[in-house]
């Protein structure tokens, strides 16, 4: 009978009468860890940002309503904040009891975000070194966003002074180190079987709390909050050339993929400068809605422009679901029409994508709610300037794709079912 031992990280059973014919299959894993750096580290980033969405788009709804409340529904004056309205006396009865439930999606929503960077931390530590990792990971991605007080002695005086937060690069950091280091000691600590309730409930996490500790306060929130305060400083004195780089870079990577992982990681970034107030969100929440509405409009009016149609007769409703989902703030209706012609259609994603975004930054748009949804579109400042970027960018993308689909169809490059 063969003999198993099990790993206090994993839980998976390791084979100790492995003949020499197991041997070679042995190997498999070691091959498979030797794959490169970045694909290994991407993964776990990745496995970090899909499990912290939940959070955003939960808090985001949340705090959407806290929005809505007062400031559409009841016409409160947008300098007011939620409490002032309610001790104005202006609001009595129901309009009372709605301030008091904006009031509460507010802080509530608030604190799910709060809860968006220790959660990707938590996660992506997890993927590096199993179970045990989680909440070293996730004490890290805390003191990422609430970094621990610094001592400093003035005039014989002891104070504490709060740093800069790492916020998203300090908790990236701590992920990675915390979830090798706690994969590390799995490895070399060696217990009895009696022993492992110990070492997998106390000794490891232990250690871990400790290391994360240390290495935040001494390492990661000092170079973390420089590098934070360099890329604030470095944008502000930029100025609009600045601004209107980020507004290229950040549409461009959102329309890319269509809520892939380029696109997580781009909307990671840009929460980032929102939630610090360093740069709206203007040009991530235009660029998710952009291609959906871009597809959408070329399936209405191709016939219209090239006197025929350009797409196959299923991409025709699609289009019109595509335009609906847009109105939710989801890009991928867009897929469909990607998945076909991918080497076509995602630079006219991305080049509409872009012409929206800053149309819409340089007409005046300024969005700091992280949400693309219709409902959240009274939010934003300038409202019709923000309408108008989308439309140019739905535009844009329409005439490319529509006019390149026309042009590989004269050359008999491209052949359409559409019961013309």
């Amino acid at each position: 009978m063969a003999i198993t031992k099990r790993s206090a990280l994993t839980g998976q059973a390791e084979n100790k009468n492995a003949g020499a014919a197991a041997k070679p299959a042995q190997k498999a894993p070691e091959v498979q860890e030797k794959k490169g750096l970045w694909d290994t580290l991407s993964r776990h980033v990745m496995t970090g940002i899909s499990n912290m969405i939940p959070f955003l788009i939960m808090g985001g709804l949340i705090l959407a309503f806290s929005q809505l409340i007062p400031y559409v529904i009841l016409g409160v004056d947008p300098s007011m904040g939620i409490v002032d309205a309610m001790n104005s006396g202006a609001y009595e009865g129901f309009n009372l009891s709605l301030l008091k439930f904006a009031n509460l999606c507010a802080d509530f929503g608030g604190t799910l975000f709060g809860f968006a960077i220790p959660m990707f931390a938590a996660f992506m530590a997890n993927s590096i070194g199993g179970k045990l990792a989680f909440p070293a990971g996730f004490i890290g991605g805390l003191m990422a966003t609430k970094p621990t007080a610094v001592l400093s002695l003035a005039d014989g005086t002891w104070t504490t002074t709060a740093p800069v937060a790492s916020t998203f690069l300090g908790a990236l950091i701590i992920a990675i180190a915390a979830g090798y280091f706690v994969k590390y000691l799995n490895q070399k600590i060696k217990v009895s079987h009696n022993m492992l309730a110990f070492k997998s409930t106390f000794l490891i996490p232990m250690l871990a709390a400790v290391f994360v500790m240390l290495g935040m306060h001494l390492v990661v929130t000092p170079l973390g909050g420089m590098l934070n305060s360099l890329i604030k400083a470095g944008l502000s004195a930029a100025g609009k050339a600045g601004s209107y780089g980020y507004t290229i870079a950040l549409s461009a990577a959102t329309a890319i993929d269509l809520g892939g992982p380029i696109n997580k990681a781009a909307g990671f970034v840009a929460l980032g400068f929102t939630t610090d107030k360093v740069l709206p969100i203007t040009a991530r929440v235009v660029a998710i809605v952009v291609p959906s509405f871009g597809l959408g409009l070329a399936t209405l009016i191709d016939r219209f422009v090239v006197k025929r149609h350009v797409f196959d007769k299923q991409f025709y409703p699609q289009g019109k679901t595509a335009m609906f989902l847009a109105l939710m703030g989801i890009s991928e209706g867009a897929i469909p029409f990607a998945l076909e012609m991918p080497k076509v259609i995602i630079p006219c994603y991305m080049i509409g994508a872009i012409c929206g975004s800053l149309a819409a930054t340089i007409f005046g748009a300024v969005q700091w709610f992280p949400e693309s949804a219709v409902w959240a579109w009274p939010l934003c400042e300038n409202i019709p300037a923000y309408i108008a970027g989308i439309v140019v960018g739905a535009v844009v993308t329409a005439v490319l794709v529509i006019f390149i689909r026309n042009n590989m169809m004269s050359k008999g490059k491209l052949t359409v079912d559409s019961n013309d």
